[in-house]
């Protein structure tokens, strides 16, 4: 059961914050600035009805222990006090960051979004989280509330709202070690910001597809071939009890290696794709096009501004300024 939470909470004006500094920088958020309350239940739903892929705009779920976190006047005295609210509070800024990353990836194009691309769209906003939740909680209020020098333990640590988490950071692990390298920090990041931003339909599969070395050799039709290849056995490597271990071992990192090596046999001995040639001057002509070219404006030489988060956060910001609850402004 879910409350929403009220306008004048503080803690509206925190998870604001909060959502002003996730996920990829000036993507159009789909938050509709309302914030709902959950009693116990730790893991936001992920499902295609609930997980607001298949809405325009949708909300941000807070436990009522987190409000009750970030909301608290009389700080801890005891040690162990400070800990567990300095836990809590980074949990809930984790759990806040991941939906908000999750709600700025666009909407399917004329396609019902089903559970597999709700679980994938969580799995990248959650790892985006996982790498990010220090600069997160830094750049939004939740450095006001607690300093990490008043705990003995300031980890910054969020584990994510699913197997999907663990499925994802698998998938985007193998993609970089394809190419010959060890994933970083900056690995995941980059391919979660990049993907986040892609309609989480047939697109995304595709782009994923593409990162794999040789793909730029692959015809279109095998390209979509690979996808929806590529999602039928992420949705069943996520039935399985234990898709996902962080290591080369693990049964996602299996599949990865398994498409791969069928793109490696699709591209042998090509230097090119094979539907290169009779597409190139379509896409030439599009690309010069103003009238197709979002961002574009004759006289531009093709520059093209990527569209900002939707005004919702610029008023609500506006709105809390003066409210005097803590809210960013």
């Amino acid at each position: 059961m879910a409350e929403l939470l009220p306008y004048a909470a503080p803690a509206g004006a925190w998870a604001e914050s909060v959502a002003v500094v996730a996920g990829p920088s000036r993507a159009q958020t789909r938050w509709d600035g309302e914030v709902m309350v959950r009693g116990t239940d730790d893991t936001p739903s992920v499902t295609a009805s609930e997980s607001g892929l298949n809405g325009q705009q949708y909300y941000l779920f807070m436990l009522q222990r987190h409000v009750d976190a970030v909301q608290q006047t009389e700080l801890p005295e005891t040690v162990e006090g400070k800990q567990r609210r300095w836990d809590t509070l980074v949990e809930a800024t984790g759990y806040v960051a991941a939906q908000s990353t999750g709600l700025l990836s666009p909407l399917a194009d004329m396609h019902p979004v089903g559970q597999v691309e709700a679980d994938l769209n969580a799995g990248l906003a959650d790892v985006w989280t996982q790498e990010r939740l220090p600069q997160v909680w830094k750049q939004s209020d939740s450095a006001g509330l607690m300093s990490p020098d008043e705990v003995p333990a300031p980890h910054f640590t969020y584990a994510g709202r699913g197997p999907a988490a663990a499925a994802t950071r698998d998938v985007i692990a193998e993609l970089v070690r394809q190419h010959g390298q060890d994933p970083s920090s900056r690995d995941f990041v980059t391919a979660c910001e990049q993907l986040i931003v892609v309609p989480p339909d047939h697109q995304r599969w595709q782009a994923l597809i593409d990162r794999m070395p040789a793909a730029d050799k692959l015809s279109n039709e095998e390209r979509r071939d690979l996808a929806y290849g590529f999602r039928a056995n992420f949705r069943a490597a996520l039935a399985a009890e234990d898709p996902a271990s962080g290591t080369p071992d693990s049964r996602m990192s299996a599949m990865v290696r398994t498409v791969a090596a069928a793109v490696r046999t699709a591209t042998d001995g090509r230097t090119t794709a094979p539907d290169a040639r009779s597409v190139d001057g379509r896409l030439a002509a599009l690309a010069n096009d103003v009238a197709l070219t979002p961002g574009r404006t004759p006289g531009s030489d093709g520059a093209s501004v990527r569209p900002p988060r939707s005004g919702v956060l610029g008023v609500l910001r506006s709105l809390r300024s003066g409210r005097g609850s803590g809210g960013r402004h």
